[in-house]
């Protein structure tokens, strides 16, 4: 090798060695504390041109008091039933994101991935004059993808319990080539007012308490 080659090669190496990275001196983040916990809510959303309750709630997986990882689900629910609007429930991965919980007061951010179904009850009792709960009602109706996001502000009630009140905002892409009624995504689309509980073990520690 001649000494020009080997002179270039010892620039490339050095310029290479300043080279920044995106990627670079990241680390794993170190699962320090779990939790698991239980979430009963309530969610007041326009559904089809009605001001609806819905209930569920979140089971969920907590790390390092902060990322929460686990399912959620909601419904309309059968016992309010009224002449019109539509029999709604969904649920789906959630993912929520705790910003200082060990403060009195706290905001989180939860996002849902998931899938769901919504009935026209106006048009299945035109179609089906079935009592409550028969085939036209548990139909799946419009099957729909279905992506929530939103922001909460959180209290520690005590070491066990925390409450939550919230707003989120709902997208439901409806699938119509399965569609069982005459419902559009604006239908089952919008802004949620929610509230809420969290019961269960938020900081668990993983580390070796020393002797």
């Amino acid at each position: 090798m001649t000494i020009g080659a080997m002179a270039q090669q010892s620039a490339v190496v050095k310029d290479s060695s300043k080279t920044e990275y995106i990627l670079k001196g990241l680390r794993p983040v170190k699962i320090k504390q779990i939790g698991v916990y239980v979430a009963p809510e309530t969610q007041i959303s326009y559904l089809d041109g009605h001001v609806k309750p819905l209930f569920g709630g979140s089971a969920m997986i907590l790390l390092n008091q902060k990322l929460g990882i686990g399912l959620s689900g909601y419904s309309t629910g059968r016992g309010f039933r009224s002449g019109d609007g539509v029999d709604f429930r969904y649920g789906g991965v959630k993912v929520e994101y705790t910003f200082r919980p060990s403060k009195r007061f706290h905001f989180s951010i939860p996002i849902l991935l998931g899938m769901g179904s919504a009935n026209d009850r106006e048009y299945n009792d035109n179609r089906n004059s079935q009592p409550w709960g028969g085939p036209s009602r548990n139909g799946f109706g419009n099957r729909f993808f279905v992506a929530q996001g939103g922001i909460n502000l959180e209290g520690n009630l005590f070491k066990y319990a925390k409450v939550f009140v919230g707003a989120s905002y709902r997208f439901a892409g409806i699938d119509n080539r399965r569609s069982t009624s005459t419902l559009d995504y604006n239908q089952v689309s919008g802004l949620s007012v929610n509230l809420g509980l969290k019961f269960g073990l938020f900081d668990h520690s993983l580390q070796k308490k020393s002797k």
